[in-house]
């Protein structure tokens, strides 16, 4: 019995040994015949060759004997060959690397309807780096790879449109492209696009489909998805609020990185939303957002930190937050950095930068940065005095619902010439609305002058219980 076994296993092992010497002498065959074919034009039996010899059929793997067919076929015409040579040029894989001979084969790749050799070279140009940065060029080839479907060159392109550069800002083309390459299945774009239908940026607000967007790129392993996600659950945006399942995602994206992710959480840390309140698990949340650049990260650490809460009390470190925060972005940082200038505390007293700061703020979207600059213009203080500038300031903050500054605006037209009684009075009502009780008192004098007096009495009588005292005179008057 063993004895039969034995000659099975012999008999197995020299047809083994056969077959084996078979498949060998026939790769041999076809690689020379490939290669006989090569040298007579056929470009692609050279890239099958490359292949072989990228993949050691056969032959051990040799990355500088594939150059070699590449290059042949490349020369042949054939484009793929091209990219799988620009890329072993642009990394030194088997050949010397040549940064400048794979840019040109990129480009040859490209203009030979290879779509991924036009995405792969527009990003090299996007970085810079590897090739002299070129963002006109770059945008150009993301678009003829959008355009043959590859989805992560739309999401770059859309990134582009949003920022305005190369070319001029178009939100409603960046969301569309954001569409494009998310349905082509680029998670980043899926978080761009999440991002433009929360903040209304060229798309109108859809907050049910920024949760569904964000999920799915959340569970593809993009953290960014996650803390829009973890953002969504926390306010009930979208979906039912959850902060016990909101601070499950935003711990997740801080942990993997995400700055985002780090600001919500310590959010919810430091106002003891879904756990108990954490000051000093705060402070660190929102320093790693801020170490992240994220503005709004700077300026929490910031409030904390001056306050001395879950952090030592330091008013110079403070001041540096909120030079970093209004740097990052954020309008807040630039309007309390400007007041400490403004009013000479935790920094020198600096009047001109103070004006700068509010300005800065103010051109970022701030209310409060417009409101402060608006005042220091209409008082002269440091800068020249700039009554039209206060104005259509004072007009823009008090559409924004500033009630103080309705009044002022009414205030500054007084005093000018071809006044308009119609619109101060107007105006000092929009103010008494917004709780400034002086301007109550005026609504009162105007109705009282146009021998209105029970017009006049409500106005006198809200402007006494905001504790306008020359009002509550009136209303005994006019009571008796």
């Amino acid at each position: 019995m063993l004895a039969q076994l034995a000659a099975v296993v012999l008999l197995t092992s020299l047809a083994t040994a056969q077959t084996s010497e078979e498949e060998k002498k026939a790769r041999e065959e076809e690689r020379k015949a490939l290669k006989e074919s090569c040298e007579r034009g056929a470009a692609g039996d050279c890239v099958r060759l490359a292949t072989v010899y990228v993949q050691g059929e056969g032959v051990p793997p040799d990355l500088e004997e594939a150059a070699k067919f590449y290059e042949k076929a490349c020369d042949l015409g054939h484009g793929e060959a091209c990219l799988e040579l620009a890329r072993q040029r642009r990394y030194g894989e088997g050949v010397k690397q040549d940064l400048e001979k794979a840019a040109t084969l990129y480009e040859k790749a490209c203009g030979a309807g290879i779509s991924a050799a036009c995405a792969e070279y527009a990003t090299a140009l996007e970085a810079g780096g590897e090739v002299d940065r070129h963002l006109g060029r770059a945008a150009e080839l993301h678009g003829q790879a959008c355009e043959a479907g590859i989805a992560a060159s739309c999401g770059r392109l859309g990134a582009m449109y949003a920022m305005g550069s190369p070319m001029k800002k178009d939100e409603a083309r960046a969301a569309a492209f954001f569409e494009q390459g998310c349905g082509g299945g680029d998670l980043p774009s899926c978080d761009h696009l999440a991002e433009a239908l929360r903040d209304g940026r060229g798309v109108e607000v859809d907050f049910a489909r920024v949760v569904t967007l964000a999920r799915t790129a959340c569970d593809g392993g993009r953290p960014s998805g996650c803390a829009v996600l973890g953002t969504a659950l926390l306010n009930g945006r979208g979906v039912q609020k959850n902060p016990t399942e909101a601070k499950v995602f935003l711990s997740q994206a801080c942990e993997a990185g995400e700055p985002r992710g780090c600001l919500g959480l310590g959010r919810m840390l430091r106002d003891g939303v879904g756990g108990p309140r954490d000051l000093e698990g705060a402070a660190a949340r929102f320093e790693l957002a801020c170490d992240g650049e994220v503005g709004a990260g700077c300026y929490a650490l910031a409030v904390l930190v001056a306050k001395g809460h879950g952090a030592p009390k330091d008013l110079a470190r403070a001041t540096t937050l909120l030079r970093e925060a209004c740097s990052e972005g954020d309008p807040r940082g630039c309007v309390a950095l400007g007041t400490l200038f403004q009013d000479g505390s935790a920094v020198a007293r600096d009047l001109n930068r103070a004006a700068a700061l509010f300005r800065e703020a103010c051109d970022a979207g701030s209310v409060d940065g417009c409101s402060r600059l608006a005042a220091m213009l209409e008082s002269g203080e440091v800068i020249t005095q700039d009554l039209d500038g206060a104005k259509a300031l004072y007009a823009r903050t008090c559409k924004a619902g500033v009630g103080g500054d309705c009044y002022r605006l009414a205030r500054v037209l007084e005093r000018g010439d071809n006044k308009d009684a119609r619109q101060i009075l107007q105006l000092y009502g929009q103010a008494c609305d917004g709780g400034v009780t002086r301007a109550c008192h005026e609504v009162g004098k105007a109705w009282e002058g146009a021998r209105d007096p029970m017009k006049a009495l409500p106005y006198y009588e809200k402007a006494c219980e905001g504790g306008h005292q020359p009002a509550c005179t009136k209303v005994k008057r006019l009571r008796r």
